[in-house]
């Protein structure tokens, strides 16, 4: 009897402990737009800056769609891992859009003011109250860390964003951008039919980020190795977030914490994806 009540107690505690991703009430849409908004103000009041709080300053963000099938067991790493996921405080994942954002300083931004372009710093900031423009993101200076992509048109130095990407919300002098989806398959697979779009080189291959980054992925570019899996120098380590499988085939599973993740958490990939600023 003994034995038979402490199989019942163990039992259901682990029933309490663990609870599948078909399990969980999944938060509603109203939810998920309320905390966004206050992860937003927690995320923009945590930054540090150059020049003073009345300055025009550029936020963005990115998104990752997790496909139907893979959601499960997204889910069911993230929230086991959710003390140490949450430590990544540039990343909000929206529970009803089944969708992972990425928010970063829009580094090097350029904005239409006094009709001329100017050039945000590194943290996304100008030394300026206001910009006489729409303070529509136009594009970024190629430099050598950053060269542009497919959906990118380089010219004279300059890569502009397909579309410009307006603010969708404003928190003071703060602006607030949407710079769409990112798809972390095109890291590995040329989808490219416009090679002149993405380097100067008809010749050289399409891969993504590696592409963007001159040849380099962001781990060696920018000098972000976390470690965790055995180090690739042709292919993005998009994929060697916390307790990783250290398989390519999980990069969305494990890109939270990734070398990748870090590299767009710092501004350095915005360009890497067509504009898609719904606001929504």
């Amino acid at each position: 009897m003994g034995f038979s009540l402490r199989f019942i107690f163990f039992l259901g505690a682990s029933i309490l402990t663990w609870t599948p991703t078909s399990a969980r009430p999944r938060a509603s849409e109203g939810v998920v737009k309320r905390e966004l908004v206050s992860y937003e103000e927690r995320y923009i009041n945590s930054r540090s800056y150059k020049h003073p709080n009345t300055t025009v300053k550029l936020v963005g963000c990115k998104k990752m769609k997790i496909p139907a099938s893979e959601v499960s067991s997204f889910e069911d790493h993230y929230y086991a891992n959710y003390d140490e996921l949450k430590k990544f405080e540039s990343h909000f994942y929206d529970e009803a859009n089944r969708e992972i954002r990425i928010y970063f300083p829009v580094e090097n931004a350029l904005v239409e003011h006094e009709g001329k372009m100017i050039e945000a710093n590194e943290l996304g900031e100008f030394d300026l109250d206001s910009v006489d423009g729409d303070y529509a993101v136009l594009g970024r200076y190629q430099t050598d860390h950053v060269r542009g992509v497919d959906g990118n048109i380089i010219k004279d130095g300059v890569i502009y964003l397909a579309e410009k990407v307006y603010p969708h919300r404003q928190l003071e002098r703060v602006f607030v951008y949407d710079f769409g989806y990112k798809d972390l398959h095109d890291h590995d697979h040329d989808h490219d039919h416009n090679l002149h779009k993405r380097c100067e080189n008809l010749l050289c291959p399409s891969k993504g980020c590696v592409k963007n980054h001159g040849g380099q992925n962001c781990s060696n570019r920018f000098g972000i190795k976390h470690g965790r899996c055995p180090f690739k120098s042709d292919t993005c380590m998009d994929y060697n977030g916390p307790n990783s499988s250290c398989k390519k085939a999980d990069r969305l599973k494990y890109f939270i914490g990734s070398d990748c993740a870090s590299a767009v958490a710092q501004g350095h990939c915005y360009n890497e994806m067509l504009a898609a600023a719904s606001g929504d």
